[in-house]
């Protein structure tokens, strides 16, 4: 009995997957080699990738390892690396360490359950049950804008919604989609 190689049993969605959780992993090194707007720029790449992989999964078929591909770049790109960007912006300070580490563990119980739920489907339409991780897209858009303070109460409102029970409608794909212009308002701020 031949078995497949791994590389054959993924998904043209896992390998977009995969391209991002790679450029996710290279935004951390820019980040620590103070390329801060790359970095930012790079990742906003990656968040539109997170989109295009179950786009592309809805259309041409998923594999099982797509599911825990895109939970592990949700967890590397719309978590740890906007946590990151917070903390160095807000120069490591306790407080900052202490909401951001809550951040972290009130996504992982959201997209636990969302693992374990799915969407809450109803009236046809998708929702997901607790604020997506998502939305930490707009404490990382501000980042050069604004001190860290900004981006740190946007996650910390999070914290409470994304455990809740609140019911949120899927993004249009126009909001995924305009990621791209945040990667290129970033690159512009790099380049010059």
């Amino acid at each position: 009995m031949s078995k497949k190689h791994l590389i054959n049993e993924l998904s043209r969605a896992d390998y977009i997957t995969l391209l991002a959780i790679f450029l996710v992993t290279n935004a951390f090194w820019l980040a620590w080699h103070q390329q801060y707007n790359l970095a930012v720029a790079v990742t906003f790449v990656s968040m539109f990738l997170d989109y295009l992989d179950g786009y592309v999964a809805r259309r041409h078929g998923g594999s099982d390892y797509g599911k825990v591909l895109d939970s592990l770049y949700d967890i590397l790109g719309w978590v740890l690396f906007p946590s990151l960007m917070i903390n160095i912006q807000a120069d490591w300070a306790w407080w900052s360490i202490s909401i951001t580490t809550i951040f972290v563990m009130a996504s992982a119980l959201r997209l636990s359950r969302f693992t374990v739920k799915g969407y809450n489907e109803s009236d046809s339409k998708k929702h997901y049950i607790g604020m997506p991780v998502s939305y930490s897209r707009y404490a990382l858009l501000i980042f050069p804008f604004a001190n860290g303070s900004i981006s740190l109460a946007i996650v910390a409102f999070m914290i409470p919604l994304m455990i809740s029970s609140k019911l949120f409608r899927k993004s249009p794909p126009l909001l995924m989609q305009v990621n791209l212009l945040y990667a290129a308002i970033y690159l512009w701020l790099y380049i010059r």
